[in-house]
């Protein structure tokens, strides 16, 4: 089984420390968001501040809380796919069987590589062991392949976003 501690690390490398964006107004600190500390009930009163002062130990206290363990990553066998799946359900959000985030692309990944799970963005006991029955380097390849499809769908209907496509595949296959 999966470790969180190497997936968390390589996750809060990738999203680096505080920003606000002026454009958007987004506000996040390790990749933790405003909108998402009040929403989630975390810390419904939170403001800038809070996620300016955010600590490493907290970022990743909330992403165990809120993003391993409720999507059971930690039951994924092989470590270098868990690690991109959680930064994944990160960076795109965990999805669900209308929103194809990370969660819904790996169970389609499964399903391309031969095995047999609902897409529905909930990894039960059925996607689990699918995932662990094949070969983790070509799961890893065409979940890889599936969300770079995504990321560049996403580009493509949003302008705003189009110049985050580069910065997105780079991540995906770092």
């Amino acid at each position: 089984m999966a470790d969180f501690e190497p997936a968390v690390t390589i996750t809060l490398k990738n999203e680096g420390g505080f920003f606000h964006n002026q454009v958007t107004g987004e506000i996040v600190n390790y990749g933790v968001t405003l909108k998402f500390v009040q929403s989630s009930g975390y810390k419904p009163d939170a403001d800038e501040d809070f996620i300016r002062n955010l600590t490493i130990t907290e970022a990743s206290q909330i992403y165990l809380t809120y993003f391993w363990n409720p999507h059971h990553i930690g039951s994924i066998g092989d470590q270098d796919l868990a690690n991109k799946a959680f930064d994944l359900t990160v960076n795109m959000g965990p999805g669900d069987a209308n929103h194809p985030g990370a969660l819904p692309l790996l169970q389609s990944a499964v399903n391309s590589c031969g095995g047999k799970c609902d897409v529905d963005g909930v990894l039960g006991p059925i996607s689990i062991g699918q995932i662990n029955a094949l070969d983790p380097a070509n799961l890893l390849a065409q979940y890889k392949q599936l969300v770079a499809q995504r990321y560049a769908a996403i580009a493509a209907a949003n302008a705003e976003l189009a110049s985050d496509l580069n910065g997105w595949l780079a991540r995906l296959n770092a």
